[in-house]
């Protein structure tokens, strides 16, 4: 004999079941015992959790990066402590990713002399709080139903688990289980599942007890480094380090300053990088050094997932699992051999009243948020756009559990054609005389803003000996050989040496018009003062 039942999620069907005393299963086979329990019998079938496992596809491990610079402004003038060269020399500390960077044409602000400064800085990357975050691609899913079969007996009065068994089943496509030896038959029938994650990138915070898989911001894929997606700084696992690909013509590139005062190393930047934290003088407030949007959790997007785990926690793991607190009904036909009768049992269903909302939350996910009382079982709702009820715009049931009558609130998805305040309708599963109705209104939230903070940031540079005027370095200047060099070619010697012609002949100029106009001056002047002296004494 046959019978069909549609399950939801958390609900239960029983059987009872006629059969002979000789058929009747006993707790250990103990035939003994088998006079004391009733010859009729109780199955129970229990969908228990609905879940799905994605694939990981892709996988690799980044940091948050913390860009923080150590620059010599040097002022024209004086010793030379920047040039082009610095660039292409190694950092001095090489515990982290680190690239040295070269800035010509700055303005002299605070410096003794006129003209243009240079910036020569080592910009260290580091991981922000030493965080590790491993970003997944996941792939398409498998629905997976698990269910729990019992078999109960009365004894006394009372109903005693004789036999219990755990079963999955993949929900996407027919199934056919097989029980108690054979003698129940479930099939199972194939269900489009409702809800699922769309296949893309995905990371979360590595070695966090509960796993939280986040979203929401561009990541980078496996072969993908761009600056401009959270991901580009990596950790390698076989040389154990952290590297950005191309990070020295990434980082050069992308770093940009501006002198505030050359003469105090003080100077601001900023970087044409995104999904960083630059690090701040002390005095800033450390929420504006950490300000960095890593997205949001996908469990506040998707209200149909109520956890997410890897299946295995090693670092090989290569499955998410995704719990359901929402599913579609599934279709059971159970098959009992050997059967006289049975009775099909459903559990019955309650409800007090309700009160309820239509809502549209920031993430735009539109459902119906609504709070029964003194509610059980499975309850029928029907959605209608005036209390006229000429036309329903949608139904819907769910199932708020069978233990005891209780207060419950749920969460049901709707579509977007409910927009405003709806006339819904609520009754108990095959209790329509019981059906309640009323007015409930629509609110929503906007989009959220987001967005990422990118300006410059004031910093001080550390050259004790920089910008310092001496004789030394006045006198370094009246050397030829400082006069050419950094000539490179016969066109720049060409230049300096028509440079040195220039100012000798106007050096010759003005020894002309000494020997011509001020010589003779200065001559008429003594020789008149000394004249006027000699004729003073003589009349005296």
């Amino acid at each position: 004999m046959a019978a069909q039942v549609q399950l939801g999620l958390d609900e239960t069907a029983c059987f009872f079941v006629e059969v002979d005393e000789a058929e009747l299963p006993t707790p250990n086979n103990d035939s003994s015992t088998r006079d004391i329990y009733n010859t009729t019998i109780m199955h129970a079938i229990h969908y228990e959790k609905a879940h799905q496992l994605y694939p990981i596809r892709e996988q690799y491990i980044f940091g948050i990066p913390q860009l923080s610079s150590d620059c010599i402004c040097d002022c024209p003038g004086g010793d030379d402590h920047c040039s082009v060269g610095y660039s292409y020399k190694n950092c001095s500390s090489p515990q982290a990713f680190c690239v040295r960077t070269y800035h010509a044409h700055q303005p002299a602000t605070g410096c003794q002399l006129s003209g243009e400064a240079d910036l020569c800085c080592e910009v260290t990357v580091k991981p922000l709080r030493n965080w590790r975050f491993d970003a997944v691609y996941l792939g398409q899913p498998l629905n997976i139903a698990r269910f729990r079969y019992y078999m109960l007996s009365k004894r006394q009065h009372n109903w005693e688990i004789i036999k219990e068994e755990q079963f999955e089943a993949i929900t996407t496509k027919p199934q056919r289980i097989e029980l108690e030896k054979n003698s129940i038959q479930v099939q199972l029938s194939g269900v489009r599942a409702a809800w699922q994650l769309k296949e893309s990138m995905y990371f979360y915070k590595t070695g966090d007890q509960d796993l939280t898989l986040r979203h929401g911001v561009p990541i980078n894929r496996f072969h993908e480094h761009s600056v401009n997606k959270i991901g580009w700084f990596r950790w390698q696992e076989d040389k154990q380090r952290w590297d950005i690909r191309n990070g020295r013509i990434k980082i050069q590139a992308g770093h940009f300053l501006h002198t505030r005062n050359c003469q105090q190393q003080e100077y601001s930047e900023t970087y044409n990088v995104d999904f960083y934290a630059a690090t701040v003088k002390k005095e800033e407030s450390k929420n504006d050094q950490e300000s960095v949007f890593l997205g949001h959790p996908v469990t506040k997007a998707e209200k149909w997932i109520s956890n997410i785990r890897l299946v295995d926690r090693s670092g090989t793991s290569r499955q998410v699992l995704v719990e359901q607190n929402e599913s579609p009904g599934i279709q059971l036909t159970i098959n009992f051999n050997e059967t006289t009768s049975f009775t099909l049992y459903y559990h019955g269903s309650e409800m007090g009243d309700f009160t309820g909302v239509v809502q549209m939350d920031s993430k735009s996910n539109r459902y119906l948020n609504i709070t029964m009382f003194k509610a059980k079982g499975t309850l029928i709702g029907e959605v209608f756009d005036s209390n006229v009820e000429d036309k329903m715009e949608f139904a819907f049931s769910s199932y708020v559990g069978c233990e005891s009558i209780r207060n419950v609130s749920i969460l049901i998805g709707v579509p977007a054609s409910v927009n405003s305040s709806k006339w819904i309708c609520l009754h108990p599963y095959e209790k329509a005389d019981l059906r309640k109705c009323r007015w409930i209104s629509y609110s929503a939230e906007p989009l959220p803003l987001l967005e990422m903070p990118h300006g410059w940031v004031q910093a001080q540079g550390h050259c004790v000996d920089c910008n310092q005027l001496s004789p030394s370095n006045f006198l370094s200047y009246l050397n030829p050989a400082n006069w050419v060099k950094g000539v490179n070619g016969w066109s720049e010697a060409l230049a300096v040496g028509l440079e040195v012609a220039f100012y000798g002949v106007v050096a010759l100029i003005v020894i002309a018009l000494c020997r011509r106009l001020l010589c003779p001056v200065v001559v008429w002047s003594v020789c008149s003062s000394s004249g006027s002296k000699k004729h003073a004494r003589e009349s005296t």
